[in-house]
């Protein structure tokens, strides 16, 4: 899997692309979340172009590896899905992190993504 990771306009935004695995992507999102402490930034904008979706129990453990990480309560994280099919599948990310009080939510689209970050 290739990212970048970029900040814009009081936002971070990362890219991922070319997953083609069940594995968390747990060292975008570490980098991620050190980028965002470091730049003091809480809105997070990923935005996913991957070859398969990740399993549910993947989908958990990426959840639970954001709270390892040290995701601070007052962080929004925004994942947008642009290959077909992986938005309908990822239900579990929003699942475990309402369970979890996490602002970590999927989306459809960018614009929802960026009007729920505001």
């Amino acid at each position: 899997m290739e990212y970048t990771i970029t900040a814009e306009d009081g936002l971070l935004r990362g890219r991922a692309w070319g997953r083609a695995n069940d594995e968390p992507p747990t060292n975008m999102c570490a980098e991620l979340l050190a980028e965002a402490k470091r730049l003091g930034i809480t809105r997070i904008l990923v935005e996913l172009t991957q070859k398969v979706a990740l399993s549910g129990p993947s989908q958990f453990r990426l959840v639970v590896g954001l709270t390892t990480l040290g995701l601070p309560p007052q962080c929004r994280i925004a994942l947008v899905h642009h290959t077909p099919g992986l938005y309908e599948a990822s239900d579990m990310v929003d699942l475990a992190a309402a369970n979890r009080g996490l602002n970590v939510k999927t989306f459809k689209d960018v614009a929802s993504a960026l009007a729920w970050l505001q």
